[in-house]
C-alpha cells in the first residue's frame, strides 16, 4: 500500500529551531487531577438556568510517556475527597483521553456519571445548601480529531505530555470533525420537582441526542526565555443534532438543529531539558437545542491537572528492553507502507 504523505512523520518534518523533541528519552510524572463531566439545564426569560456539577474525586496520579505514547495511573485519596455529606456521591466512568500524534490532536470521551449536586447553592427553595439529585445519569461518547497544519513548528506535546520541548513561539490552523452520542436522564424530571412548574421543560426527564459535523480552530503558544510558556487552543464545530426529549407522560418531542460545540485547551508552565512544570486544563462543550426551551442544554466535560515531570535518558540496555514498546507504536507506519 502507497504511504500517505499527510500521515508521514519523520524527523526531518519538525523544525528543531522551534520545536526540540526527545524521542529517545523516557518521560516520567507526577500530578494532582481532576475530570468533570457537568450539565446547564436552560432555564427562561423569568427563571435563570442551572448547572448540575459531580463530586468527581481530586486525584493524584503517576505516569510515564515514550514516544507518541503515555501511560498513567490515577487513585483518588480519601483526605483530599471528603465531602459527600454537602454535595452527595458520585459514581462515574471517566475515559476521556487526549492523544496528540505529531500531526494530529484527538480526543476520546466515555462519559459514565450518576448523581450530581444542583449549583448554586440554595438555589431550590426550602432545601438550603446543594440540592443533591443521586438519580441524575449521564452516558456520552465522543470522538474529536484535528488535523494540525503547522506541525513542524507547533507542538501540543510539549505542554500537554511533556515529552517535547516548545522553543520559539508559534501557532497553527486546525480543521477536523466531532462526533457524540448521549443520554441525560432522571427517575423523576431534570428539573427540581420543587421548582419544575416555572421552567418550560417542566416534565422532560429524558434527554437523548446524536451530533456530527466539521470543525476549525486554532491553537498558539507563547514561549519565554526559551523555557516558560503558556499555550491556548480553541475549536468550534458547527455540528447538526438530532434531539429527543422525553417527558414522564410518555411522549416526547424530536428536534433537528445546527448547533456550536467547542473545545479548549489551556496550559502554563516551565520545560527544561530536564524538569517541567505546568497547569493545564482542557475542557469540551456539547452544545444541544432541545423543542421546549429557546435555550440550550449543555454538558461540559473537562480535566484540570497540576503536572511535575522529568525526562530520563535512555541507556543501551533500557532502549532494549523498549524494543517491543518501538515495535507497536512503528506498526501504524508500516500498514501506511
Amino acid at each position: 500500500m502507497r504511504e500517505l504523505k499527510f500521515l508521514k512523520t519523520t524527523a526531518l518534518s519538525v523544525d528543531t529551531s522551534y520545536v526540540k523533541p526527545y524521542v529517545t528519552d523516557v518521560t516520567g510524572r507526577l500530578f494532582f487531577s481532576q475530570k468533570y463531566t457537568g450539565v446547564r439545564i436552560p432555564g427562561s426569560a423569568s427563571y435563570p438556568s442551572f448547572r448540575y456539577r459531580p463530586n468527581t474525586r481530586l486525584t493524584l496520579g503517576v505516569g510515564v510517556t515514550y514516544r507518541s505514547v503515555s501511560l498513567n495511573f490515577a487513585y483518588g485519596l480519601p483526605l483530599l475527597n471528603d465531602d459527600n455529606a454537602i454535595k452527595g456521591k458520585t459514581r462515574y466512568i471517566d475515559l476521556q483521553g487526549h492523544f496528540y500524534p505529531r500531526k494530529f490532536a484527538i480526543d476520546f470521551f466515555g462519559q459514565f456519571y450518576k448523581g450530581y449536586y444542583l449549583s448554586p447553592e440554595n438555589f431550590v427553595p426550602g432545601y438550603p445548601g446543594y440540592f443533591i439529585r443521586p438519580d441524575l445519569r449521564v452516558r456520552m461518547v465522543g470522538l474529536a480529531a484535528y488535523y494540525v497544519f503547522n506541525n513542524h513548528r507547533f507542538s501540543y506535546r510539549a505542554s500537554m505530555i511533556q515529552n517535547e520541548r516548545q522553543i520559539k513561539s508559534a501557532g497553527t490552523f486546525l480543521i477536523g470533525g466531532e462526533f457524540f452520542y448521549g443520554t441525560l436522564h432522571s427517575d423523576s424530571v431534570l428539573v427540581p420537582a420543587p421548582i419544575a412548574d416555572q421552567y418550560p421543560q417542566s416534565e422532560v426527564n429524558r434527554l437523548r441526542f446524536a451530533k456530527i459535523g466539521p470543525g476549525i480552530g486554532y491553537a498558539y503558544t507563547f514561549v519565554y526565555k526559551k523555557h516558560w510558556f503558556a499555550t491556548g487552543s480553541i475549536t468550534i464545530n458547527p455540528s447538526i443534532d438530532f434531539i429527543r426529549e422525553n417527558t414522564i407522560g410518555n411522549t416526547y418531542r424530536d428536534n433537528f438543529s445546527i448547533s456550536l460545540n467547542y473545545m479548549t485547551r489551556l496550559a502554563v508552565g516551565y520545560n527544561s531539558r530536564r524538569w517541567i512544570y505546568t497547569a493545564s486544563w482542557i475542557e469540551n462543550t456539547v452544545v444541544m437545542k432541545g423543542s421546549y426551551n429557546v435555550a440550550n442544554y449543555k454538558i461540559n466535560t473537562g480535566v484540570y491537572r497540576v503536572t511535575i515531570a522529568r525526562r530520563f535518558s535512555v541507556n543501551r540496555k533500557t532502549k532494549k528492553m523498549l524494543n517491543p514498546a518501538d515495535k507497536i507504536i512503528d506498526a501504524p507506519k508500516k500498514i501506511m507502507q
